[in-house]
């Protein structure tokens, strides 16, 4: 008895530590995004819609487009200095040690492709469709996705589930996964570059695909 009582305190306390990380997330993002907002240079801003219109969406801007480009502007794109927004947030703001540390992982999480395969408790499994760890996992924080299709997701391990890192895109190509494997093989694989990687510098592409 002692020991399922053991138990249960263990897991409500693993659930308690669950939605903290998740509210910090949330609040470390969201100042991010403030910082991103009110501190970056207008020739900075230029200089990064010159390169993602060349690189990711040479046609009309829409919501979608400027949706993505507001995500890839404050995780993905490298500034004059070399660093993207979101270090620098890190570096300038007076964070605390945990929010510090959720902070240098959401800065290397990638855009990534997954399926939804079901839901459970109100929130949706899924399969990620690329890398080596190709598991189901229940995914926090992310509403509004239907079975049997593709999202590209940025998702944070935290204490217990995964959770979300801003919008979740729909994927418009039922194909993309396929052309996304035969673009990584020709252009990465070759010289030893991680997946993350291909994901970090390619990902607006595939998400803006029709």
């Amino acid at each position: 008895m002692d020991a399922q009582r053991e138990l249960l305190d263990l897991t409500e306390y693993r659930h308690r530590k669950q939605l903290i990380a998740e509210e910090q997330t949330r609040a470390v993002y969201d100042s991010a995004m403030e910082f991103c907002r009110q501190e970056t240079n207008i020739r900075e801003i230029v200089r990064a819609k010159m390169i993602f219109t060349k690189r990711f969406a040479p046609v009309a801007r829409d919501s979608l487009t400027e949706n993505v480009f507001s995500e890839w502007l404050l995780f993905d794109y490298k500034t004059i200095k070399g660093t993207t927004l979101f270090f620098q947030f890190l570096q300038t703001r007076s964070l605390s040690p945990s929010k510090k540390t959720l902070g240098a992982v959401m800065m290397t999480v990638p855009w990534e492709p997954v399926s939804i395969e079901g839901h459970e408790g109100g929130e949706p499994i899924c399969m990620p469709l690329l890398g080596d760890h190709r598991e189901p996992v229940r995914l926090r924080g992310m509403s509004d996705v239907k079975k049997d299709r593709t999202y590209f997701v940025r998702k944070v391990p935290l204490v217990t589930h995964e959770w979300t890192l801003g919008p979740v895109f729909e994927a418009g190509s039922p194909d993309l996964v396929d052309t996304m494997k035969k673009r990584y093989g020709q252009r990465y694989q070759e010289n030893g570059g991680l997946w993350r990687a291909f994901l970090k510098e390619e990902a607006p592409e595939f998400i803006l695909t029709d």
